[in-house]
């Protein structure tokens, strides 16, 4: 990979259920508000998949995003992402405590790589992160 390349790739999973329909509904606008308004283009790129069921009282949101550019497009948002996307995870798990949250991120850019695996439970309203060593 040149040193200019970037390779992004992040996984985050919400997870709740006898949530009222409202409660809901708002936590999946506040995702999508969250993301989608962001400043770094990609924190704001995400797709979230919504699986929630309203008539089961289940909240299940997902992202899946990889990103891969072979001339890195935006130096400083490359550069900018893991703290900014941890930002928003704390976020997330602050606001929405009730919620069951995981999943993983790493980036690849200028010859380094960097890994790391989060992890928000039910009740905590906090997020902790986890270095992934990669090989």
């Amino acid at each position: 990979m040149a040193d200019n390349a970037l390779k992004i790739k992040y996984k985050l999973y919400l997870e709740a259920e006898d949530v009222s329909q409202s409660r809901i509904l708002s936590s999946a606008s506040y995702l999508e508000n969250v993301l989608h308004n962001h400043a770094n283009p990609y924190i704001k790129c995400a797709q979230i998949d919504n699986e929630s069921d309203l008539d089961e009282f289940e909240l299940r949101l997902y992202v899946d995003e990889s990103i891969a550019e072979t001339d890195c497009t935006n130096a400083d948002a490359a550069e900018a992402f893991l703290d900014e996307f941890a930002d928003v995870l704390s976020e997330i798990a602050h606001i929405h405590s009730f919620m069951d949250m995981e999943g993983s991120f790493s980036v690849s850019f200028e010859g380094e790589h960097i890994a790391y695996d989060f992890k928000s439970e039910p009740g905590d309203g906090m997020c902790d992160f986890m270095e992934r060593k990669e090989n």
